[in-house]
Formats: structure tokens, sequence, C-alpha cells
């Protein structure tokens, strides 16, 4: 599991209206990962929507297809990875207002890369590794993002 936390200077309102819209998941991708919205039905997100994506690395491209499986409006939302990079990806987004402004964002991932077994260990860690640089990278743009 990952968990990742960063505060942004921004309302919670506008925050989670940006991460409400996949589209803006692209401008949180660290170089040389690119992602682009391709579709989502229904739209706009809800519990049930399945939102695709062109995903690639350098010129490797492939589908990456969620399901938005639960979303409060303004507090949180959870999806789920039917087809993509890793075998299993279940990502909860949790958002709260911070004392004195701004907003913490909190991301909760489960995860297996696969195959299972002593590969599979060893992918998971080389994922663990990657992801946790990739929400490093995240911390910063948001916050350059969500700036005043």
């Amino acid at each position: 599991m990952i968990r990742s936390r960063a505060w942004v200077p921004a309302p919670i309102e506008e925050v989670f209206a940006f991460f409400d819209d996949p589209a803006n998941l692209a401008r949180l991708m660290p170089p040389p990962v690119t992602i682009r919205l391709v579709r989502i039905e229904p739209a706009p997100p809800r519990p049930g929507s399945i939102i695709n994506f062109s995903y690639g690395l350098g010129p490797f491209r492939r589908a990456w297809i969620i399901r938005l499986v639960a979303r409060v409006d303004g507090e949180r939302f959870v999806d789920e990875t039917l087809e993509g990079p890793m075998a299993r990806f279940d990502h909860t987004h949790l958002f709260t207002p911070a004392r004195g402004g701004g907003t913490w964002i909190e991301d909760w991932i489960e995860y297996h890369v696969g195959p299972d077994g002593p590969l599979g260990a060893l992918l998971d860690g080389v994922a663990w590794v990657v992801m946790r640089l990739t929400f490093i990278w995240r911390a910063a743009r948001q916050r350059r993002l969500l700036s005043r």
C-alpha cells in the first residue's frame, strides 16, 4: 500500500473540483509519463462511470481503464482499475480542510503489479519506489497548480 499526504494553499472546493476532472491527471504526471483522457461514460464522473485513458512511458502506450466506485462531493472519491499498467490498482482520494487554510490531499493506493510469487513481490517493490517518487513530484506540482 502507498499512502501520500500533501498540502496545497487552495480551498477544498477548488481542490476537489480540480481532482474531480480526470483530464487534470495529465497535468500531475512526471515526465516521461504521459496520460490522456480518452472518454468518460457517463459524464460528468459519478459512481459507476468508466474513465478511459491512454497511458504511456516514452514511446510505449496502453489503455488504462478505471471505474469510479464512490464519490462524496468535496470529501473523497474512490476508483479502481479495470485494465491498465497493474493487475490491481485501487485508489482512494481524500480531501480535508487544513487548519489555518488550504487543503490536505491524501492518496491511499492498494496495488499489485503481478504475477504472484517472488517475481511479483519484486515488481511490487519497484512499483512502490516509482509511485513514491511520483507522489513527491505530484505534491510539488499540485502546490504550484493550486496556488492562488
